[in-house]
């Protein structure tokens, strides 16, 4: 029993996402420190994306920006504001891009993002499973020059000249689901989940402005995980999420104070 409760502990910072477009590992959906208790941990994490586009466009055919694509590094501390409640920050750097149709590929620098977290335990069973829930919300913005006539988006997005390309977004997720001690060193977790992210790409060129909306509103999806014990006081989780627009998945270290 101690040592699942001290497994369960550590999976709090499992996979606290960096800011990042596409999509972004939750960790387990159950609060899992002690009241007062603090955590940390590192990661590394990739997704990729497909954002409807509205606004201004021009082309033929669904208006989609497709493979959006990120590497997300970070780290991450969280703390029990009670034993049945969680809450974590997340600080790192991500990078975006995305092909063109012709011209110049989107390929962003890479960003400062931040991501917030907090879960709930609503059962706990008393033996090896935990259900609760998880939210989260992420910010990042990239950018890239452009120097050729360039069009994305199956040709909506035409005509776009030398210049600069700026994109900035944010995504909210929300997931319930269990955490499950299947022995003492391994424990999984998952469930489904929804996915919603807002973004706008600006694009600016002589001291004009052009500016459209890209999105994906409550897509529906699931994501399972899996801690182990490397010994000591280290620990290693990997998570995997598809929706029906995108997928990704982590890998993190944690670390218990």
């Amino acid at each position: 029993m101690e040592q699942r409760k001290l497994l369960l502990s550590m999976m709090v910072v499992g996979m606290l996402s960096s800011a990042a477009l596409a999509i972004s590992p939750m960790g387990p959906p159950v609060a899992t420190l002690a009241e007062g208790q603090y955590a940390v941990g590192l990661g590394y994490a990739y997704g990729e994306q497909t954002l409807e586009v509205s606004g201004i466009t021009s082309g033929t055919g669904d208006a989609e920006l497709d493979d959006l694509q990120n590497n997300m590094y970070y780290g991450c501390v969280g703390y029990g504001v009670s034993d049945v409640w969680s809450i974590g920050v997340a600080l790192g750097v991500a990078d975006a891009e995305f092909d063109a149709d012709s011209g110049d590929d989107f390929d962003g620098d890479t960003e400062f993002g931040f991501a917030i977290s907090t879960k709930r335990t609503l059962h706990d069973n008393g033996t090896d499973t935990k259900w609760g829930t998880v939210f989260q919300y992420c910010s990042l913005a990239s950018e890239d020059k452009i120097s050729n006539t360039s069009s994305y988006a199956n040709g909506h997005l035409s005509g776009i000249t030398a210049g600069k390309l700026e994109l900035d977004w944010y995504e909210m997720q929300l997931a319930m689901g269990p955490a499950v001690q299947v022995n003492e060193d391994v424990s999984v977790y998952g469930g489904p989940f929804l996915h919603f992210v807002e973004a706008d790409l600006r694009h600016k060129a002589g001291g004009s402005v052009a500016e459209v909306e890209l999105e994906q509103l409550f897509e529906l999806g699931g994501y399972i995980g899996v801690l182990m014990n490397l010994g000591g006081s280290a620990h290693l989780s990997a998570e995997f999420l598809i929706t029906g627009e995108a997928w990704g998945f982590g890998i993190g270290a944690m670390f218990p104070m």
